[in-house]
């Protein structure tokens, strides 16, 4: 989990970038504006547990995982191609079995982190280079708290760059479909991988002239 922005933190960055913005209007009005950059990404992510049987017959338990990403960068407002990494693991005795896909999603978010959905099918690729076709359908939903993280600087230039995170832990429940067969249909119930979370990260730069 993160840990909660302090105020004496805030007021620091506050402080240097007064100390900067003050710096600039004392040396009079620039010849041209500041350029500015802006970068923003949402991640979802959820862990199930999934009964495997190998193929000596016995049963393992395999971990499959759903994490969804979009992004973009100014001046774009939304990504144009939002995506889900959805990754199974399943270890028997002497041998694995396992796939992954990067595979097109649509996603619905919510503001202030509150839930995000997405549905998406594609084709992944085993470990012995078999393709198979895999659908996704999840529903991220918050349950904690929205916590905070800022850090900011001012690089030489007169560069100001500041990183926010915004996180909150969530539930999951979703319905996967392997080949046919359908792998989970309902909610995140793995014992050991972490919780999951809904995040956003934002990342600002302004270059003084």
């Amino acid at each position: 989990m993160l840990s909660k922005t302090s105020g004496r933190r805030v007021a620091a960055a506050a402080a240097s970038l007064i100390g900067l913005f003050a710096a600039v209007a004392f040396a009079g009005p620039a010849s041209a504006e500041a350029e500015q950059s802006y970068f923003f990404e949402e991640t979802a992510s959820a862990f199930w547990a999934v009964p495997h049987q190998c193929a000596d017959g016995t049963t393992v338990q395999a971990t499959l995982l759903v994490i969804t990403t979009r992004d973009f960068e100014a001046p774009e407002t939304e990504d144009a191609d939002p995506t889900a990494r959805v990754q199974y693991q399943a270890v028997c005795s002497g041998s694995s079995f396992s796939w992954v896909g990067i595979l097109p999603a649509t996603i619905t978010s919510t503001e202030n982190l509150k839930s995000v959905d997405a549905t998406g099918s594609g084709t992944v690729r085993d470990n012995s280079g078999v393709f198979h076709q895999v659908s996704f359908d999840v529903t991220y939903t918050a349950v904690g708290p929205l916590e905070t993280e800022v850090d900011s600087n001012v690089a030489e230039g007169f560069s100001v760059n500041t990183s926010t995170r915004k996180e909150r832990e969530a539930v999951a429940d979703g319905l996967v479909i392997f080949d046919g067969t359908v792998l989970v249909d309902g909610a995140n119930n793995h014992p050991t991988r972490p919780a999951p979370f809904i995040r956003t990260d934002e990342e600002r730069t302004t270059r003084m002239p």
